[in-house]
């Protein structure tokens, strides 16, 4: 893992997105879990190492945050939202999916059970462990359920998936307007140290790159939508996107399937249906 600052070590490098450990007086906190299970294995391994874990932080719903909860005996805190995907998630299917990242996967998934938040807020919470406060703050945009977490003594912000650095966006369920007032409200925060949900460490300058690219997403579905393509026509053909930036480490070959995700979800924006249909 990457030392970050004296209490902050993180992986950027592994299938899934990002996570990481904060070392405090009384134990480790752990930030987000590995989507391979072998992965979560040696995680585990280095943990016992380095001390005794007290809890994990999930910061939003997608299977790449928190698979690696199972292997873990501790309380999981998260924004009520994800507890109730995770509760809501076909077990089954979810397992089988993880199994094919490889060999060594299906063997350590027997008999796996998620291990799903028992501490929820909804808007804003504060955990203290030691001598560190984690402050959780729910920013809705890659998911209704993001949320950021901000290890205030040490100046470092997790902000889960709504910032891809230098990395492919996923906006398979995306609310862009949300997603850009989350945006602006990292803008003020005091930290300005970014532990993304994918790729490496940034800071605020990122900002706008992540939120110009996210406008840029919405006028590409916008103009196909003006031209009247049909949401087939638009998911079959608009693939303009695709090698803007690379995928994330171990996602080679699924570009095509990202950008048919992102512009499904965009149509459904743009025209107000789907999940974006107002009542």
């Amino acid at each position: 893992m990457q030392q970050l600052t004296s209490n902050v070590f993180i992986e950027t490098q592994q299938k899934g997105a990002n996570h990481g450990i904060v070392a405090t007086s009384d134990g480790l906190v752990l930030i987000d879990t590995p989507h391979k299970p072998s992965d979560a294995v040696r995680l585990k391994a280095e943990i016992e190492r380095r001390g005794k874990l007290r809890y994990i932080i999930n910061t939003e719903p997608h299977g790449d945050h928190w698979t690696g909860n199972g292997f873990f005996d501790v309380p999981v805190v998260a924004h009520a939202g994800v507890r109730a995907r995770i509760l809501g998630t076909d077990m089954g299917e979810h397992v089988k999916r993880v199994s094919s990242f490889g060999p060594q996967e299906a063997p350590l998934l027997e008999n796996y059970r998620a291990n799903a938040p028992v501490i929820t807020f909804e808007s804003e919470m504060k955990l203290h462990v030691g001598n560190h406060t984690f402050r959780m703050i729910h920013m809705p945009g890659h998911t209704p359920y993001q949320a950021a977490v901000v290890v205030e003594e040490e100046g470092v912000t997790f902000t889960s998936d709504n910032i891809f650095c230098q990395v492919q966006t996923w906006i398979q369920e995306g609310q862009p307007e949300e997603w850009l007032k989350s945006l602006e409200a990292l803008r003020g925060l005091r930290e300005d140290t970014f532990v993304p949900g994918h790729g490496p460490v940034c800071g605020k300058s990122y900002l706008q790159e992540q939120g110009g690219f996210l406008e840029e997403w919405v006028g590409y579905v916008r103009g196909a939508v003006g031209r009247g393509m049909t949401k087939q026509e638009c998911v079959a053909n608009l693939t303009a996107l695709t090698d803007r930036y690379p995928m994330d480490v171990e996602q080679d070959g699924m570009a095509p399937r990202v950008m048919q995700l992102n512009v499904a979800n965009l149509y459904d924006y743009v025209t107000g249906a789907g999940i974006h249909a107002r009542s």
